[in-house]
């Protein structure tokens, strides 16, 4: 995959979310209400540089909760170039990271200064799709309706305050070696 023309493709931060539209203000509510503790800074401040692509839509729950979060990482390294594509623009690339054989999003790619990938992150935090899997048999069943999941989801969204988004990212750059 050639990252690179991705990477110079993608919109930037600022374009993407003139695309929110009326999910701004959750946007924006989740990166005001993430915060890394001191140490946690430190430890962010240590990674690397790194390019990061963001493959989500505007209408997507998780993306809302989880793009802010690393928005807000990327911010305190000082270092990282975070670019946004929109999945359904881009099947090419997003059918390299399907889950369970779905366009799920986000996918953030991390890759290194010459654009390789590092690793990737999403659709969601453990936690979250934890969630989704305890009633994913009453969903499939008619048990319960999506939007009573997506509630759940969004109510762990909102209590966690991005805190397992940043513990997963941390354990994934040490286990790369990245900081």
């Amino acid at each position: 995959m050639d990252f690179k023309a991705y990477f110079e493709k993608a919109l930037t931060y600022d374009k993407y979310v003139e695309l929110l539209e009326d999910n701004r203000d959750l946007h924006q509510l989740h990166y005001k209400k993430f915060k890394a503790s001191p140490g946690e800074e430190q430890v962010i401040k240590g990674i690397k540089p790194l390019k990061i692509i963001v493959l989500t839509e505007p209408w997507c729950g998780d993306s809302l909760a989880i793009f802010p979060v690393v928005r807000r990482i990327a911010e305190i390294n000082g270092h990282w170039e975070m670019k946004i594509l929109r999945r359904d623009e881009n099947p090419e690339l997003m059918d390299q990271f399907l889950t369970r054989s779905a366009r799920a999003v986000p996918i953030i790619l991390f890759l290194d200064e010459n654009y390789s990938l590092l690793f990737r992150f999403g659709p969601r935090p453990k936690a979250a799709q934890d969630i989704f899997e305890t009633h994913r048999e009453e969903f499939k069943a008619g048990k319960i309706e999506k939007t009573e999941v997506i509630k759940k989801i969004r109510t762990f969204y909102a209590k966690d305050r991005g805190n397992a988004i940043l513990n997963e990212l941390l354990s994934i750059f040490k286990e790369n070696h990245l900081v």
